[in-house]
């Protein structure tokens, strides 16, 4: 998946980058973020933009909220 960096871009995201993510799965890597915490967590190398990790991660942080809080 091709990235465009743009310094004068403040979010990470520029209207000729492809989307880090539709619906829940992760464009480019063909994972949902589930699919994709999972695979990190078990040490798999999955190849991730910053923003799809940053995503993966959230994901994963308000998962485990959830069980906490069950």
């Amino acid at each position: 998946m091709a990235t465009h960096t743009d310094p004068t871009c403040g979010c990470g995201v520029c209207g000729s980058d492809v989307p880090p993510l539709i619906g829940s799965v992760l464009t480019g890597v063909g994972m949902t973020l589930a699919q994709a915490a999972r695979a990190v967590e078990q040490g798999t190398d999955v190849q991730l933009t910053p923003i799809q990790r940053a995503l993966v991660e959230r994901w994963a942080e308000q998962q485990l909220g959830s069980v906490a809080e069950s």
